[in-house]
């Protein structure tokens, strides 16, 4: 898919990849970004940002949770969007099908992937990315395959409690990375 100056979204979501493809709709330049991004399963961790984002639900249903000492979590219609603020962690949560845009500084900075675990709510394990440099889908790739290979990882280290791996259903990071790299290339 080709970033354009502007974009007919529900005709762009056709073209993505797999979930969570993130991927920025329009031609750099554009501040804040939208990404777009066609989701069938859940967001495999929690999302923090040092930027602002706001997400806008198209079609389909879900939740937003938020993680913490106290999670939060806001159900997602059609129509609905949700402010998030930097620093809080978000998931996305997929129960039908659905197309989502999420805007998201142009320059987002610094970003983690955050699993929590399911019976105490502390950290399992993190892994900061700096977006300045690194493409994110890759990092995500990469973050949740070092939490798949590696077990010790998925252990909780408050309760001990080992957590499954991650399922990446029809997640294709690498492809978006590979795309998002190629665009860059021809705008430089």
């Amino acid at each position: 898919m080709e970033r354009r100056r502007m974009v007919q979204l529900f005709e762009a979501a056709e073209h993505l990849w797999g979930s969570f493809d993130d991927f920025p709709a329009l031609s750099p330049g554009i501040d804040p970004m939208p990404h777009l991004s066609r989701n069938t399963i859940s967001q495999p961790f929690f999302l923090v940002s040092d930027q602002d984002q706001t997400l806008i639900n198209l079609s389909g249903e879900g939740e937003v949770w938020f993680g913490g000492e106290r999670p939060e979590q806001f159900q997602l219609a059609v129509g609905d969007s949700v402010y998030i603020p930097a620093g809080i962690p978000s998931r996305v949560i997929t129960h039908t099908p659905s197309v989502q845009v999420r805007f998201k500084a142009e320059t987002a900075g610094r970003e983690a992937v955050v699993w929590y675990c399911s019976d105490c709510r502390a950290v399992v394990h993190w892994r900061s990315i700096d977006t300045q440099a690194e493409i994110p889908q890759t990092a995500y790739w990469q973050a949740v395959q070092q939490f798949n290979t590696d077990a010790a990882l998925r252990v909780c280290s408050a309760c001990q409690q080992e957590h499954p791996r991650v399922e990446l259903g029809d997640i294709a990071w690498p492809a978006v990375a590979q795309a998002i790299q190629s665009n860059t290339e021809k705008t430089d």
